[in-house]
């Protein structure tokens, strides 16, 4: 199993919560933003030297739980920092941006990195289409007609025109050529029976984010049934998983040390919410954690999704202040990594299989 750290980039500092969108500007201090890129780049560093096979980056907006609303530019950061590791574009939201320019910004990086890059092709939520008023009920059709665009563009020869019912473009002739051949790793959104069917008629692979271990089994089984309609077969590599980590010696430890963080951070985002929006916001941990225990457990979490078919787990450490965040990264890459990256991943198990096959 590969194993990937996901570089959050928030603000370390008081600011509104999650369930707040757009979060004012007023209260990001530029000193601080500035300490917190440079702190997820160390981090991205700790990462490649603790043995970690990727650093992801993410696309969000007007958000300070993630300040990254171009990730090709912290993309380009944490390859100029990295030698070794994966980089993975986690992804690019297409209905917020010119295909194009995707396809011709992710060929510059995959130069840039030596051929490093991992890519997955988002439509991204609701608030995120907000954020350049883009009609929300095309963002489907934008983000799978966009992905069918870079996927020629990049295996193009030659230049060509475009004319689709989203886009349309004249000549489209990409430069630089892309570095991994045909192209890098794609993948898109699992989350949805449709989504699914998509990734398996373009052979490309499939990703979920924070969701229960039992509902991802269901959407690997239609993912690979749909993959044997269109005559290939994926492996665990084509899967995909997020959730939020957070490992301790113990699992009071690690327990007590999430409610106490989340607490804090509900506390601090009321005040600061208080004080322009007239009242207390309703807390609603939309990233519920999995992978929160001691090292044992946390290996007994990664099996359930090994069983199931899940090739890749993408981990963002953000649980506790800094210091917290650097030792639990710290103790997962010396005590849980090696045994998840140990396991041989290169076929599906066998019972998934079985049932797929049926």
């Amino acid at each position: 199993m590969k194993v990937s750290y996901l570089c959050m980039t928030g603000y370390d500092g008081p600011a509104p919560g999650i369930e707040i969108w757009p979060a004012s500007p007023e209260f990001c201090k530029p000193a601080v933003a500035t300490g917190s890129y440079a702190r997820y780049l160390e981090m991205a560093e700790t990462a490649e030297a603790l043995g970690f096979d990727w650093v992801s980056v993410s696309e969000h907006h007007y958000a300070p739980y993630q300040m990254t609303p171009n990730p090709m530019i912290m993309a380009s950061a944490i390859i100029q920092r990295t030698s070794k590791v994966r980089v993975a574009l986690l992804g690019p939201l297409v209905p917020l941006n010119n295909p194009v320019r995707l396809a011709e910004e992710v060929a510059m990086l995959d130069a840039l990195s030596g051929g490093r890059l991992e890519v997955l092709f988002l439509r991204g939520t609701p608030n995120e289409h907000k954020t350049y008023d883009t009609q929300a009920d095309q963002t489907k059709q934008m983000t799978q007609e966009g992905i069918d665009l870079i996927l020629k563009a990049w295996t193009s020869e030659k230049p060509f025109a475009w004319e689709g019912e989203q886009y349309q473009f004249n000549t489209i002739s990409i430069w630089p050529h892309i570095t991994q051949l045909p192209h890098p790793p794609v993948f898109g959104s699992g989350n949805s029976a449709d989504s699914v069917v998509f990734a398996a008629k373009r052979r490309i692979g499939i990703a979920f984010s924070f969701a229960a271990p039992e509902t991802v089994k269901g959407w690997i089984e239609l993912y690979r049934a749909e993959c044997a309609k269109e005559g290939w077969e994926p492996t665990p590599a084509h899967v995909i998983y997020r959730g939020i980590a957070y490992c301790a010696p113990t699992d009071e430890q690690a327990t007590s040390d999430m409610f106490a963080y989340f607490g804090q951070q509900a506390e601090e985002s009321s005040k600061l919410q208080s004080a322009t929006l007239g009242g207390p916001p309703v807390l609603d941990l939309v990233a519920k954690p999995y992978f929160v225990g001691s090292p044992q457990t946390l290996i007994e979490k990664f099996a359930v999704l090994r069983d199931i078919g899940v090739g890749v787990c993408d981990l963002p450490f953000v649980v506790g202040s800094p210091d917290q965040q650097r030792a639990s990264l710290d103790l997962f890459g010396k005590k849980v990594l090696p045994v998840v990256q140990s396991w041989d991943m290169a076929r599906f198990p066998e019972p998934v299989e079985a049932e797929a096959a049926e």
